[in-house]
């Protein structure tokens, strides 16, 4: 990915050729869809044998999760509309250029974090310093893309796994026992499937 931005970068600081190197960028987005792909496998989902399909897409883009998972202690929805603004004031100097840069950093910001997600899935003890260490590096991630300021960035399942490391075990099993129960807000059946692996994932490696 970052060899590609590396051979477009001369078309992309050319005006003319702006529009040409956008035009190379389409389906970009492709590249962040593997760690995805891993992360739900390592969460132990399967979409129902169609995680390359529209489930996985709203995942990867957070939709019907940052409201649900804001309750939760997630990234919130006004956080990630506040990211969204700065992406206004960069696009009113320059908005091919905007949208070139704002474009792969949003591919290469999905991509690592479906990584970063699966990574954390396939921990397999987790003791109280190291979800410490964890929920730090976490929200390094986190302050990393707020300060890049790309709509749709930190993903809310970013903060939720932040919280859910450090969480007092009682109030993480209520949690879980809660989502039996069918406490699944507006969240789709395939995301609040793995909102619930997550869950469990992290209370099993915590020995919770």
């Amino acid at each position: 990915m970052l060899a590609l931005v590396q051979a477009l970068e001369p078309f992309a600081s050319d005006p003319e050729a702006l529009g040409l190197a956008n035009e190379v960028m389409d389906g970009v987005l492709d590249v962040a869809v593997q760690p995805w792909r891993e992360f739900v496998a390592a969460a132990g989902c399967s979409f129902d044998g169609r995680d390359d399909g529209p489930g996985l897409e709203a995942l990867m883009r957070g939709r019907g999760l940052a409201e649900r998972l804001s309750e939760d202690g997630g990234t919130s929805a006004a956080e990630e509309e506040e990211g969204g603004d700065d992406d206004d004031v960069d696009d009113d100097e320059d908005p091919a250029a905007a949208a070139f840069c704002n474009q792969w950093l949003d591919a290469v910001g999905l991509a690592a974090t479906g990584r970063l997600l699966e990574r954390t899935m396939r921990i397999p003890r987790l003791g109280a310093v190291g979800a410490r260490h964890l929920a730090a590096d976490l929200s390094y991630v986190m302050n990393v893309f707020t300060a890049l300021g790309v709509a749709g960035h930190p993903h809310p399942l970013l903060g939720y796994v932040s919280r859910l490391v450090e969480m007092e075990p009682g109030e993480l099993r209520s949690r879980i026992e809660r989502r039996k129960g069918g406490d699944g807000g507006d969240a789709s059946s395939e995301e609040l499937e793995v909102i619930k692996r997550i869950e469990l994932r992290i209370a099993y490696i915590r020995s919770v």
